[in-house]
């Protein structure tokens, strides 16, 4: 979040609710708010904070991931896992179509399997790294192939984490909110 103050429609759109439901929640008390001269509603954003914690709410977020597996239980289990903590997620299930997907948005990061048929995660990575728009996109290479070789190689196409499978998704999901902020 970047602003300071936002309205109940900005709250709307990141809690995915109706603007109704957010001026219930100011109504009951759950969530503090003052009003502008004109009469707008405004939250500060420590009160917004502070009411998505004590209620767990996930907030809708602009941040963009690409899942990148041939295999589609963790496809479908990452998309459903993240799109469930707020984030945007698209997915590809080989290094071809990661390519076509990673062009056409912008990805804040990327999940890439190391193992895939045509293009591995290493070549992924590179292509990723090459373009003007990834130099700036995190990678995390997910492998069940550990090695000493690997993680170096990793490093050399510009992985920004190398973690094992299978994967624990809340350690993934800690990694993923340090590598976005």
């Amino acid at each position: 979040m970047r602003k300071k103050t936002y309205s109940t429609n900005d709250i709307a759109k990141m809690c995915d609710v109706t603007i109704n439901t957010v001026v219930n929640w100011m109504k009951d008390g759950s969530l503090k708010e003052y009003r502008t001269k004109g009469g707008h509603r405004r939250i500060k954003e420590k009160d917004l904070m502070d009411f998505l914690k004590e209620y767990n709410i996930p907030v809708m977020t602009e941040e963009r991931i690409l899942v990148v597996d041939d295999d589609p239980a963790i496809r479908s289990g990452l998309k459903q896992f993240l799109e469930l903590e707020g984030y945007k997620v698209d997915v590809a299930y080989n290094g071809f179509r990661a390519g076509k997907i990673f062009q056409d948005k912008n990805h804040k990061l990327v999940i890439l399997d190391l193992v895939m048929p045509g293009l591995d995660g290493f070549d992924v990575c590179k292509a990723i790294r090459e373009s003007e728009s990834g130099k700036q996109t995190k990678i995390i290479l997910l492998t069940g192939y550990l090695s000493k070789a690997n993680r170096q190689k990793a490093k050399k196409v510009g992985v920004d984490k190398y973690q094992a499978k299978p994967v624990d998704s809340e350690s993934l999901l800690k990694e993923i909110k340090k590598l976005i902020r």
